[in-house]
């Protein structure tokens, strides 16, 4: 009779090999949704590279999906095709709604504004801060329907974001790179390939499937000019080593650096150090004190130089999106408002997301060890009631969350981490 060490990597295997059909079967019908979809907004008539783009792609879907069927060797021998199918569809439909279906055309001022700060950061080296930037806005013929306006029905025109956020342009800028989304799919790519690596092998078919489950934040988002990537990338890296207050604050830093919405996280993060089992025996005080520090220095080192150089104008703009200024526009609870039904102001939101943040923190400390790995969904829950509850606020959390959920596995499954 086999004992339970014996029958367990038995087990695991089976179970490996049942994902990696799974894996085989949804890499497929992703591919031929994106395909069809390329096919149809690919102008196939007047661009031949679509034409051998959709044949690829419809090639490889054929493929899995017979391979899903197929035995167990011929699943192990190509069992990298599926993520190399998958990044090969992402790149090929943001190169058609990028280069094709809008050529080159930015479809949010946020990438505008980024874009232009960061060639202003070089040529002539001057402060974005403070400074009007609407021009950006024509030089890359931005989406009307996607500029920020004030309640007055003025343009926001000011970079509101920390620095970081352009500084991971600026030296693509300088050697002239002339659309940013190719940035943000790089980062796209590394938080994927990070993902995909980290896991334990039984579970790595899966990982990927929520990522790609909804083409927004597989495909869409990047394409339109959202570049949230660039944030999300060091926020798995603190999820992934938040067993290490140097290396997680240090990453939250940067991620904080790029845009406000990790700031929500810090003190369910300080109660997460303070809790967790992942510190016990560890002198708690000097932890959350390291953390605290590198997450300081982290957000420091890429924001000090503009803050030096004129600090009004950096917490002017970085704090825009809590002023009150910017118009109710959301996917969140205020869409009642925003549809006209309702009739509440900014304010009503604003403080309603707050109590939410405070009665979240209260919880997380009572019901530690339940909602543990929950705290990365917060900021989410918390936006939702915000008076700007935009999708990409929720959707681009998910990567967190899948590392929360491989940490969770190994933890409760006792498998190591690569």
């Amino acid at each position: 009779m086999k004992t339970n060490e014996q029958s367990e990597p038995v087990d695991l295997k089976r179970y490996e090999h049942f994902t990696l059909r799974i894996f085989y079967l949804f890499t497929a019908g992703f591919l031929f949704y994106e395909s069809f979809q390329n096919w149809l907004r690919g102008k196939i008539e007047t661009h031949p590279e679509v034409v051998v783009l959709c044949v690829i792609g419809y090639s490889l879907a054929l493929f899995l999906m017979t391979a899903s069927l197929s035995s167990i060797k011929i699943l192990q021998k190509f069992k990298i095709i599926p993520l190399i199918a998958l990044l090969l569809i992402m790149s090929s439909s943001i190169y058609v709604i990028a280069e094709i279906q809008y050529t080159g055309v930015y479809r949010t001022d946020s990438m505008a504004f980024t874009h232009y700060a960061s060639q202003l950061w070089l040529f002539p080296s001057w402060n974005p801060y403070g400074h009007d930037l609407q021009i950006a806005l024509e030089m890359f013929t931005v989406d009307v329907d996607y500029v920020t306006l004030k309640p007055d029905g003025d343009l926001v025109t000011n970079l509101n974001y920390p620095a970081l956020h352009l500084l991971f342009f600026t030296p693509f800028a300088y050697f002239g790179l002339q659309d940013m989304r190719w940035v943000t799919f790089i980062f796209a790519i590394a938080i994927i390939l990070i993902l995909y690596c980290k896991s334990p092998s039984e579970i790595r078919p899966l990982v990927l499937i929520p990522f790609f489950a909804g083409v927004d934040l597989a495909i869409n988002f990047t394409a339109g000019c959202l570049n949230d990537f660039l944030w999300v990338l060091p926020l798995i890296i603190t999820a992934f080593y938040i067993g290490n207050p140097l290396i997680a604050g240090l990453s939250f830093g940067l991620a904080s650096a790029v845009k406000q919405q990790p700031w929500i996280l810090f003190p369910f993060l300080l109660i997460y150090i303070w809790r967790s089992g992942e510190y016990a025996g560890k002198k708690k005080t000097k932890s959350i004190l390291m953390f605290t520090t590198s997450t300081i220095v982290g957000f420091l080192l890429p924001n000090i130089i503009f803050i030096l150089k004129d600090p009004k104008s950096w917490l002017s703009d970085v704090t825009t999106p809590f002023s009150g200024q910017l118009i109710v526009i959301s996917q969140g609870l205020s869409t009642i408002t925003q549809s006209g039904y309702v009739p509440l102001s900014n304010n009503f939101y604003f403080f309603f997301a707050v109590s939410i943040f405070f009665l979240l923190l209260i919880y997380y400390n009572l019901y530690f060890e339940d909602l543990k790995y929950a705290i990365w969904a917060f900021p989410a829950l918390i936006l939702w009631f915000s008076p700007r509850g935009l999708q990409n606020y929720f959707i681009y959390l998910i990567p967190i969350c899948l590392v929360a959920i491989v940490t969770w596995y190994k933890a409760s499954f006792g498998r190591d981490l690569k």
